[in-house]
């Protein structure tokens, strides 16, 4: 355990940094808050060391540190009324192994940081085995995305990748892919008994890329009531996963 007193202490300000993205990636490191993620990461073996304001948490943990105080842990907070306790934790590794999972779920373009933590989550929770996202979705390790999954981005391979080559990958290996879309007769319930799918989620506003969607097996519709046209990419998430899993 080592204390550090100054919010201008070097390694504060370089902690600070992991507030990029592009810090994060070079790093392969980003901060958690709160003692829930802190556990949840610890428990995942993703934990690399804390700062604490509670020298037992050390005990508890079981893992090095820097004990400091409130004002450290503020600056390095971007939330109000922080929790006591910050994670260093390390990411998951960006390799996928495709034989391991039957039931994947591909996002294209996602910009808010709430839907993608909220889609890892759902997913996590209804069985899914894998979330990949592509290049130019809201950032996996952005500090909104982390506090949406609630812990869950420690259950689940959250990947990114470009999705153009993943999906052709995913055809030789017998996947089904999927999307939903207005310009069909098919309804979700209409899917069934499929051994190996991966459903695409695309941008709130403008949907799926063109150069995505025309690699899709098979699309279907959310059946919807009151003229109500759409909806948020989560929720249409939810609703998806729940049916085909």
């Amino acid at each position: 355990m080592n204390v550090i007193e100054s919010v201008n202490n070097s390694k504060i300000v370089e902690l600070k940094k992991l507030q990029d993205k592009k810090t994060r990636q070079l790093e392969k490191k980003f901060l958690v808050e709160g003692y829930h993620l802190v556990e949840e990461a610890k428990k995942h073996n993703l934990l690399d060391y804390i700062l604490t304001t509670n020298k037992n948490d050390f005990n508890k943990y079981n893992i090095d540190g820097y004990l400091v105080n409130q004002k450290i842990i503020d600056k390095l907070s971007t939330t109000t009324s922080a929790q006591s306790i910050i994670g260093v934790v390390n990411m998951q590794n960006q390799e996928y192994d495709l034989s391991k999972y039957k039931k994947i779920v591909l996002l294209d373009n996602v910009n808010d940081p709430g839907n993608l933590g909220t889609i890892i989550r759902t997913s996590a929770a209804l069985g899914i085995d894998c979330v990949i996202t592509s290049m130019d979705t809201v950032d996996i390790y952005n500090e909104k995305v982390i506090r949406a999954t609630q812990g869950s981005i420690f259950k689940i391979p959250v990947l990114r990748c470009d999705l153009i080559n993943l999906i052709n990958e995913l055809k030789e290996n017998n996947f089904k892919v999927l999307a939903t879309s207005l310009n069909t007769n098919n309804e979700i319930k209409d899917i069934k008994n499929l051994d190996k799918f991966a459903i695409v989620f695309g941008n709130e506003a403008n949907g799926v890329k063109q150069e995505v969607f025309d690699l899709v097996d098979e699309t279907f519709k959310i059946k919807m009531y009151n003229d109500v046209e759409s909806l948020n990419v989560a929720i249409a998430c939810a609703i998806c996963i729940y049916h085909l899993s």
